[in-house]
């Protein structure tokens, strides 16, 4: 079936495009168009079956268009996209064929793809359908239908239970596109064909074939008891895999003899696919031993790793740099740790490089954000492809950081403390003070000033009164005390301790020297 999307939403338009995989389903988006007067254009040119179309649109809006193109293609359907609440206008809309009506901001993409399917079964040939129900009757096993996902999640079905016979095996198998082959994903044909010639190869093993959704396929295979091994369909899934190309991984469930015992083994085969992200692309069977499912969890990413990373990701040890993230990002993530939780963790790190190289005056070069750092985080689909791509972060942003350095003394908090203690170290200034104005915490400006400057803020702070007073006293103008007192140190001891501490000599002594 061929579809077209007419809408003045750029972004309403390729949502609808690219959210669902239509060639899987044998729908073909034969066009797009941004106002009615092109969308009748197009619609003319290539003559779809199914119109999906705003009606607010520049030029010509949606129902004139639909009325043209009703005078002179009445097969044509068409689903109405829009946000507008005009019952009058919908109405005047499904009184010039349209079908369907969708809010396209609220508009889920299952909720979509289940419209377009209902549309382009209601075009099919009715003998079609009248094959299908006559088939259903007779073997329920044969005939592919939606609500077998629904059987295998739990809905009750008297005529699916029939169909587990007793005295058979059966095998849940759930498949899902590898992401990282976005670009040549596996079609729906060339799967079927290889299932068809694995099966042809034992004609003791059947198989339900059931569509899940855009991003892979659910499968139920049933083995009489003296026919194929429960490994052999492991074995031969990652045959079929290797033949599409590699381009989806494959969950494999244990054995199962009972309808009762089929949302488990939906539930196995689903946990044997979490397993891609962590061991890689491939075929996995469930693994009975619960350790590797465990509702333990291991620790990834520890906080103060994670600090101890951000202090040396902008110092100047490179070793201690690529350490830090070696120690931040293990080689291998044990099974017990949630992808959500790693995931969540790899974000939190995310925004703290991209927040630390902003403080530095930079950012993250263009060409990383093709789309946002939320979506390439979620595109990687193994541990071992999300690890390669923060490394490839975690080293841009060290030579970034490492060129800042050099062109910049300071990072702009440190110079902005260092600044105010130059106009304010006669007053009586707190470091709790300084990091208030900076908009630090006071742990993390004092341990950020100490790397930065090289010395403690306390140093700092002495050395630029110690400065500011032999100064004054080369001046002669004020006794030794009074000068003291001038720079911030009303204590006439402790400024001649301090004094000597950096200069060698009392302040009495340092006047007499004439220096």
């Amino acid at each position: 079936m061929k579809m077209v999307v007419i809408d003045d939403e750029v972004f309403v338009r390729k949502g609808v495009i690219s959210s669902v995989d239509w060639e899987s389903h044998e729908i073909e988006i034969a066009g797009e168009a941004a106002d009615g007067r092109r969308g009748l254009e197009l619609i003319r040119t290539v003559q779809p079956e199914l119109v999906l179309t705003d009606i607010r649109m520049p030029h010509m809006d949606g129902l004139q268009m639909m009325k043209e193109v009703r005078e002179q293609f009445p097969h044509i359907r068409f689903v109405i996209l829009s946000v507008l609440e005009d019952f009058p206008t919908v109405r005047e809309a499904l009184k010039l064929g349209a079908v369907d009506y969708m809010n396209k901001f609220r508009m889920d993409p299952d909720e979509l793809l289940q419209s377009v399917l209902k549309i382009k079964a209601a075009l099919e040939p009715k003998n079609s359908a009248m094959t299908a129900e006559k088939a259903d009757v007779e073997s329920p096993w044969k005939v592919m239908r939606e609500d077998w996902l629904d059987w295998l999640q739990g809905t009750p079905n008297e005529v699916y239970d029939g169909a587990i016979k007793s005295g058979s095996r059966h095998v849940v198998a759930v498949l899902e596109r590898n992401q990282s082959h976005a670009g040549t994903s596996v079609k729906f044909n060339e799967l079927h064909v290889q299932l068809k010639t694995f099966l042809e190869q034992d004609e003791a093993v059947a198989c339900m074939f059931i569509y899940e959704g855009s991003s892979g396929w659910t499968l139920l295979f049933r083995m009489p008891n003296d026919a194929t091994p429960d490994s052999e369909i492991r074995s031969r899934m990652t045959a079929i895999r290797h033949a599409c190309g590699d381009t989806f991984s494959c969950g494999v469930s244990r054995t199962f003899h009972r309808a009762s015992e089929r949302m488990v083994a939906y539930r196995e085969a689903q946990a044997a696919l979490r397993l891609v992200f962590y061991r890689g692309y491939g075929v996995y069977a469930y693994d009975s031993d619960p350790s590797a499912y465990s509702d333990r969890h291991s620790q990834f990413m520890e906080m103060g790793d994670f600090k101890k990373y951000l202090l040396h990701l902008e110092g100047h040890d490179d070793e201690a740099s690529e350490k830090a993230f070696q120690t931040l990002f293990p080689a291998t993530v044990v099974e017990d740790v949630t992808v959500t939780e790693v995931v969540d963790a790899v974000h939190a790190w995310v925004s703290s490089v991209i927040l630390l190289l902003k403080d530095w005056g930079g950012q993250v070069p263009a060409g990383m954000l093709s789309e946002s750092m939320f979506e390439q985080v979620h595109s990687r689909g193994t541990y071992l492809e999300l690890r390669a791509w923060c490394y490839q972060l975690h080293q841009l942003a060290r030579e970034m950081l490492v060129a800042f350095k050099k062109n910049a003394h300071h990072r702009h908090e440190i110079q902005r403390a260092i600044d105010y203690i130059k106009m304010h170290y006669a007053e009586q200034i707190r470091i709790q003070d300084v990091a208030h104005v900076v908009n630090l915490s006071e742990n993390y400006f004092s341990n950020l000033f100490t790397k930065e400057v090289g010395k403690t803020f306390s140093q700092y702070l002495q050395e630029i009164r110690v400065e500011k007073a032999k100064e004054l006293l080369r001046g002669r103008k004020m006794d030794w005390f009074e000068v003291g007192e001038r720079v911030g140190i009303d204590n006439p001891k402790y400024f001649s301790k301090i004094f000597k501490k950096y200069t060698g000599c009392t302040p009495i002594q340092y006047t007499a020297s004439g220096k």
